[in-house]
């Protein structure tokens, strides 16, 4: 992973927003200037380690290109031979090459091919035009700016927040703290704009605006899905082709030059990747979270029991709050945005903690999603299929009533959810309005309360929740010189999701059955079927208090967040 920026903007303009996300790209940075763009490259080495890897990167079999580029093909390998094959030479054993020589060879269609986790520009210097492409569940960052003629480019905001002043967009602030979430499109910041998933887009000199193209077309058949044979055997047909694509996704995401952690928490969607990481013989250090003094947040007996399953060693990592005054500021500096709550502190302290030992880290993000791993998508599946309910009681008791409550109020019809979202949010609007924010339309709610299973995930997956995720995973990662690999984001694992039976997701009263069943197969019973999994958070109101605010509520840590983010302007 690194950072990359540039635009039509004098040389030591994008240095100075450069400098700013160094922690990205310890290993070298590099720049390059014409009379006409400016871009610079901060690197951390992890596939390749040879100086002729580094960026901005030029080939001679292409010469008039150059690029900057964040992220890895994980695939590479799988390409290159295929270039090879039509006799494209090559001068280094990076992925960064492979890239540009498929960009020269098959242009956008070369996205296609990609497997893998990037942000990159292209600078074509014959007729100086940009080429722009994010990866396809937006995994690596990629903001920028266009102000007429100009257009600014980077991979986090504080690289334009270095050179030059943006003000708040309090509606998108105001939606983020009534909310935890906002326009995909938008940053909290006026002018600022998120490069949309799953994109590419060219820019020519005078151009004055990005010219957005999707390149992946999938898109869940909801009715279809409704459709699809959920017996014995398809089930067992769609665990073998889970445990073959997502033992893929990971091995592919194991190659690597440095060396590689894997954090597990003792859940589901860890320990079948530990069992991968196992199985692919590949040197790998062990990571987990114990918090000591938090019996109700402690795991470790779960981590254990998989070490022992597994025959590995697990570093419990037991995280020291005691700096938490200046781990706070630090941790909103490093997110740069409002975040929905202090639980990703964990998360943080973890990658610190592993930053010394490791540059290559990953984990399960994703999975949940996915497979209906939250209280929300199992609300939705019980309230439509009352055998399953019934069964979600006999395991989960009262807990069944909460989710089946969720999904009733998605069953409800606008007015009567706009009336239930009114009284829920009462005291939080009340607090907003007399803090003198812009009040955000309830109605911004009505598609994360959507009846249909299918959609939720989806939604969750490319809308919601997993876009916040990935953007906290990848700013807590590289503020410590770690790149973050998630398999289960994998599009053909996503893609593979979104076909099955939703049976195949909630059976027997259990959410992720078929995850369960692979982790079962592969040799942890007593993990597999689990019904107690916290979930990676912390004391955090308890961690509030002690900085000295009285939050009592998820609004109240959000806004002691914007204003931390106020005090940097």
């Amino acid at each position: 992973m690194c950072s990359i920026c540039g635009g039509n903007y004098a040389l030591e303009v994008v240095q100075k927003a450069s400098e700013s996300m160094q922690h990205r790209g310890p290993d070298f940075k590099g720049s390059f200037s014409d009379e006409k763009f400016s871009f610079a490259h901060n690197r951390l080495s992890i596939i390749d380690l040879d100086s002729v890897a580094n960026q901005p990167f030029t080939s001679p079999y292409c010469p008039h290109l150059l690029l900057v580029f964040n992220g890895e093909i994980y695939n590479y390998l799988e390409i290159k031979k295929e270039l090879e094959e039509l006799g494209i030479p090559f001068f280094t054993h990076s992925d960064t090459e492979v890239l540009l020589h498929s960009f020269a060879t098959w242009q956008e269609e070369a996205l296609k091919k990609f497997n893998g986790d990037f942000a990159f520009c292209i600078y074509d210097k014959r007729d100086s035009s940009l080429f722009l492409a994010r990866d396809r569940l937006g995994n690596k960052p990629l903001f920028y700016a266009l102000k007429g003629e100009k257009i600014f480019f980077a991979s986090e905001i504080k690289a334009f927040l270095a050179v030059e002043s943006y003000a708040f967009d309090l509606e998108e602030v105001a939606k983020w703290l009534l909310f935890s979430n906002g326009d995909s499109k938008k940053s909290i910041y006026q002018g600022i704009l998120n490069f949309p998933p799953a994109h590419f887009a060219h820019f020519k000199p005078n151009d004055r605006e990005l010219k957005l193209q999707k390149y992946w077309d999938f898109e869940p058949d909801f009715e279809a899905i409704q459709n699809v044979p959920s017996d014995e055997k398809t089930l067992q047909n769609a665990l073998e082709e889970l445990e073959s694509l997502l033992k893929d996704a990971t091995k592919i995401r194991l190659r690597s030059d440095v060396p590689l952690a894997l954090c597990v928490s003792g859940g589901i969607d860890s320990s079948i990747l530990a069992y991968f990481v196992k199985q692919s013989e590949v040197d790998c250090h062990y990571f987990g979270l114990n918090f000591k003094e938090d019996t109700q947040n402690d795991e470790s007996v779960y981590i254990q029991q998989l070490a022992k399953d597994l025959g590995i060693e697990v570093e419990l990592i037991s995280p020291n709050l005691d700096s938490i005054q200046k781990d706070f500021k630090f941790l909103c500096y490093v997110q740069d945005e409002i975040f929905r709550s202090f639980s990703i502190y964990s998360q943080a302290l973890l990658f610190k903690s592993i930053a010394p030992y490791c540059k290559v880290s990953l984990g399960g993000q994703g999975a949940d999603e996915l497979f209906g791993g939250y209280y929300h998508h199992i609300g939705r599946y019980v309230f439509a299929h009352f055998e399953a309910f019934k069964e979600r009681v006999n395991l989960y008791g009262n807990v069944a009533f909460q989710e089946y409550n969720f999904g009733l109020k998605c069953a409800l019809d606008t007015n009567l959810k706009l009336k239930l979202f009114q009284e829920d949010n009462i005291q939080a609007i009340e607090k907003l309005r007399s803090l003198g924010f812009p009040i955000p339309t309830l109605a911004n709610l009505l598609e994360r309360f959507l009846p249909d299973f299918s959609k939720g995930l989806w939604l969750d997956m490319i809308q919601f929740n997993l876009p916040n995720l990935l953007r906290y995973e990848d700013r807590n990662a590289m503020a410590f010189g770690i790149e973050n690999r998630t398999p289960f984001t994998d599009f053909r694992v996503v893609e593979f999701a979104f076909k099955i039976a939703e049976s195949f997701k909630v059976q027997k009263g259990y959410s992720k059955y078929l995850l369960r069943l692979l982790l079962e197969k592969l040799g942890s019973k007593s993990l597999a079927w689990r019904r107690d999994k916290i979930g990676f958070s912390a004391p955090e109101f308890c961690l509030m208090q002690t900085l000295g605010y009285n939050a009592t509520s998820l609004l109240d840590i959000r806004l002691a967040i914007f204003e931390t983010l106020k005090g940097r302007l």
